[in-house]
């Protein structure tokens, strides 16, 4: 009798937990590059890779030095892979003025290709946004690496939560482009 009061308890208990809201973010640049430009971009982002604890669905937090944590309830609304891609080629134009393709697969027309790897993207304990990230441009002409370089930085978060999260890892995105653009 004990046992059946205790099952139906735990099936009562179990019924009204609800689980919380997953909340999905996009990784979108503000300022959209003109797509009606029917010449070919010049520039393009060619190899871009993501280390593979970031690379999931869920926003990342460090919660203490080395020791990581993936947000089961808000994740990125689509591949972060991607994202990025379409985040940086977005933002590079929007710096540099240039048009900077996204897609790897028109690399024929580039007179320069930018390669980046981005080992590093989360909120830490402290309430920071952290990016750290290596490019380098290559010359496709002379097939020559013309610039390599490294980008470190971390921003303060504006509020608590993901949200204020996400803006942050933009402004650091957009801190990056900013370098990389300066070196075109």
């Amino acid at each position: 009798m004990r046992l059946c009061l205790m099952l139906g308890f735990l099936q009562l208990v179990g019924c009204s937990a609800t689980e919380p809201e997953r909340n999905y973010y996009l990784l979108r640049h503000a300022q959209l590059a003109s797509v009606d430009d029917p010449v070919p971009a010049q520039i393009g982002i060619g190899q871009l890779t993501v280390a593979s604890y970031i690379d999931g669905s869920g926003l990342v937090l460090e919660v203490m030095p080395g020791e990581i944590h993936h947000a089961r309830y808000h994740q990125w609304a689509e591949p972060l892979r991607e994202s990025l891609r379409g985040y940086l080629a977005e933002s590079l134009a929007a710096v540099s003025g240039k048009k900077v393709s996204s897609e790897a697969s028109s690399s024929a027309v580039w007179l320069q290709r930018i390669d980046i790897r981005i080992s590093e993207l989360h909120g830490d304990h402290l309430g920071h946004a952290k990016l750290v990230a290596y490019w380098r441009v290559t010359d496709i002409k002379k097939n020559k690496v013309t610039v390599e370089e490294e980008f470190n930085s971390r921003l303060p978060l504006a509020n608590d939560g993901y949200g204020a999260l996400v803006l942050a890892q933009k402004q650091l995105l957009d801190q990056l482009a900013d370098h990389i653009a300066k070196t075109l």
